[in-house]
């Protein structure tokens, strides 16, 4: 025969493992939760980092837009560096005694578009 206690704890047996399955079930339930709340926690926080480096990115396109522009060169190089447009009908030659200026031969000046390769004339 069977005590009480056998028939009880047995009678209750299903009950603890339906319990523990639970429990246990209902605690990966929470740690799935977690990790799916940290997870879109740091979706946002890369999504913001997207955002923002794309505006820093169309920012900077403009700012080299801007410091590319021909017309842009062309004033700050004036303006900054004390540039001037060269005229080519006047050579200045640098000599010991100062510079002078004197106007080149017709046979010169068509030479003259060699000094950019580096050729020179005398």
């Amino acid at each position: 025969m069977m005590s009480n206690r056998q028939r009880v704890s047995s009678r209750y047996k299903p009950f603890f493992i339906v319990v523990t399955l639970s429990f246990i079930a209902i605690a990966g339930l929470g740690t799935l939760r977690f990790n799916a709340s940290r997870m879109e926690h740091r979706l946002r926080s890369m999504e913001r980092s997207i955002e923002r480096y794309t505006a820093e990115k169309a920012e900077l396109r403009r700012t080299l837009s801007s410091l590319t522009s021909p017309i842009r060169i062309h004033s700050y190089s004036r303006e900054q560096l004390g540039m001037v447009v060269a005229r080519p009908e006047i050579v200045h030659v640098q000599s010991a005694a100062g510079v002078a200026s004197t106007a080149p031969t017709e046979t010169q000046r068509g030479w003259n578009m060699l000094a950019f390769f580096g050729f020179t004339v005398n």
